[in-house]
């Protein structure tokens, strides 16, 4: 138990490090430009299917769900189009591609950096003198960033559509009565919530995945655990995240 405590400590330790580190570096130039394409190629078009899938589904599930919670309350279900849309481009289509990314993409980085610490290749690198906050953290940062944001529109793009469909479908709506009741309801607001939270929880993953990988000691059992922790850090720390900016959008706007 407090073998657990003191790693704990020291990784909330790393990460808040690791935080104040990534932030000076945008400002130290030149960047690592070719890691940074090859990490959004490996993060943000690798992540491409499951997050169509997910969203996809959810948008069906979402607003049947919304129709029949409707039709019992109202007795209608003219309101789904405000209601799905908005609710897509705020909340659904921003929190599935962020926790995702925490399953798939943090996951993947805390056993790479985990493995590279426990094998030396970290202390390699020192010797070398190349900078691991330059060379592993800093380029996944800034591609989880833009990776992230653009997943966010396209998975709120998806799920919307889908919305639609379902609605056009099931719920005698038109497609053009479905997007001019949502273009009532839907303002640059919801869009720029969408961006800044997804920027948001793309900047936060990565640096949570690599203070996990960092500190990560004890082989492969270390590794396994390390990763383990790292997601549900990163999984909290986004439910919290998302409360508190929710919270703020809905004071601001």
């Amino acid at each position: 138990m407090r073998a657990a405590l003191k790693s704990q400590t020291e990784s909330a330790r790393e990460i808040f490090l690791l935080f104040g580190a990534t932030f000076r570096e945008l400002f130290r130039t030149p960047w690592r430009w070719h890691d940074i394409f090859s990490q959004i190629v490996a993060i943000g078009v690798n992540s491409l299917p499951i997050i169509i899938v997910a969203t996809a589904f959810a948008g069906l599930v979402m607003t049947n769900e919304i129709a029949w919670h409707m039709d019992q309350a109202l007795h209608t279900v003219q309101m789904i189009p405000g209601f799905t849309s908005q609710f897509i481009l705020r909340e659904l289509g921003i929190s599935i591609p962020a926790l995702l990314l925490v399953s798939k993409v943090g996951a993947s980085i805390t056993a790479e950096v985990g493995t590279m610490k426990i094998t030396d290749q970290i202390d390699a690198l020192k010797l070398l003198g190349i900078q691991p906050m330059r060379y592993l953290v800093f380029p996944r940062f800034i591609a989880c960033i833009v990776a992230n944001t653009c997943l966010t529109l396209l998975a709120s793009a998806v799920t919307l559509f889908f919305a639609m469909w379902i609605a056009v479908a099931r719920y005698n709506f038109s497609f053009l009565e479905y997007l001019n009741a949502a273009g009532h309801f839907l303002t640059y607001k919801d869009i720029t919530c969408a961006l800044v939270k997804g920027s948001i929880f793309g900047g936060v993953v990565p640096i949570i995945s690599c203070g996990y990988g960092f500190t990560c000691q004890g082989g492969a059992q270390g590794v396994g655990s390390a990763t383990t922790n790292s997601v549900v850090t990163s999984t909290i720390t986004v439910i919290f995240l998302d409360f508190i900016l929710t919270f703020l959008f809905t004071q601001v706007f």
